[in-house]
């Protein structure tokens, strides 16, 4: 890279140019700051200006905690991918673990690495160390050799230790939590109780660690981030999860999942949340009213079954997207034929004509 010393005039459109030498400067602040180099860029460019007096004073403390920032999001996002490419592979779909435009992440994560690497020598290794673990971004699927479940675990506890009091904090929680569940669930499926109840507890512990943060007992819940929000749904709707497949379908765990899920859906309505962006946790109650009707013979729980159907129906922009889990999506055919009609009323028919015929 060009030393300071040797850079030519600065033209007054070159904030990139500017920005270069003042980065070049605060990696050995023992030389002097470039303002000769610089100064007739400065004095027409106010943001430049802003940018290069917050570098001057605080060099490193300001400019590496920003790279951090930045490091610790493409490193999510790597984990993010992983995560997704290795549940879906084991049938384990999760609403809350967002796909992204491949293309668009690719190029913005191609700039922040090499942001970061150009640094200094440590942030340089750092990053090449991270481009030798990075999945196939519109796969997800890791380099060869690798374990999805260390992977995904390395990536998100490291963007998480990166930058600990930044926004994605929770969000980083809640998918390390979603990691122990699916190695839970493998080890399960493997016949491995003991290591599975393992992961189970450790994502319990996660998600523990997220409603921790209870934006309802908060006196500026209403100024809270609609991505905090989000977390704290998600949190419950994933515990609920673990009680659910841990259980085994017993009815002390299907009534734990119930009132997971309906602290889930309360605080949806309280946090002024989007109902038709949450209708995995009126499917998921859904299916545990009927599955204690039909496995534990609680008919009350058959009436409450009717009784949430009716709720969705009344709520057209809910009850369409809700019934394409059910029809479309094919959520659980097999529990509703052998439940009957529990969902059927005339408005629930309509919507459900009106999905069929497209």
């Amino acid at each position: 890279m060009t030393s300071v010393s040797k850079s030519p005039a600065i033209r007054p459109e070159g904030c990139s140019l500017v920005r270069t030498l003042i980065a070049d400067w605060a990696k050995v602040k023992g030389k002097p700051f470039p303002y000769l180099q610089v100064g007739e860029h400065l004095a027409k460019c106010p943001t430049c200006l802003s940018w290069a007096t917050a570098i001057a004073y605080k060099p490193t403390e300001h400019y590496v905690r920003a790279l951090r920032l930045r490091l610790s999001w493409v490193i999510s996002i790597l984990g993010q991918s992983v995560l997704r490419a290795w549940s879906n592979n084991q049938d384990l779909r999760f609403d809350i673990v967002c796909a992204q435009d491949p293309e668009t992440v690719r190029d913005r994560i191609s700039r922040r690495l090499s942001q970061c690497e150009s640094f200094n020598p440590d942030m340089k290794k750092q990053v090449f160390e991270i481009r030798k673990l990075m999945p196939d971004l519109a796969t997800g699927v890791p380099p060869g050799g690798l374990e999805p479940y260390a992977l995904a675990r390395y990536f998100l506890k490291t963007a998480l230790a990166m930058a600990p009091q930044s926004e994605q904090r929770l969000k980083l929680l809640d998918q390390l939590g979603i990691a122990e569940f699916t190695r839970a669930v493998g080890e399960q499926r493997a016949g491995r109780k003991e290591q599975a109840d393992q992961h189970f507890q450790q994502a319990k512990e996660y998600y523990q660690k997220v409603m921790a943060v209870d934006v309802r007992g908060c006196t500026d819940a209403a100024d809270a981030k609609v991505g905090e929000k989000i977390d704290q749904v998600s949190a419950r709707l994933s515990l609920a999860q673990v009680e659910y497949v841990q259980g085994g379908l017993s009815q002390p765990a299907l009534q734990k999942t119930i009132e997971l899920c309906l602290d889930a859906k309360r605080l949806v309505t309280e946090l002024d949340l989007v109902e038709e962006q949450f209708t995995r946790i009126l499917s998921n109650l859904l299916i545990c009213y009927l599955r204690l009707f039909l496995d534990h013979g609680k008919t009350e729980a058959y009436d409450q079954a009717q009784q949430l159907a009716r709720e969705v129906c009344a709520k057209p922009a809910v009850a369409r997207v809700f019934l394409k889990r059910w029809v479309a999506g094919g959520e659980d055919p097999e529990l509703l034929m052998r439940a009957g009609n529990v969902c059927h009323s005339e408005a629930f028919d309509a919507e459900e004509s009106s999905l069929r015929s497209g």
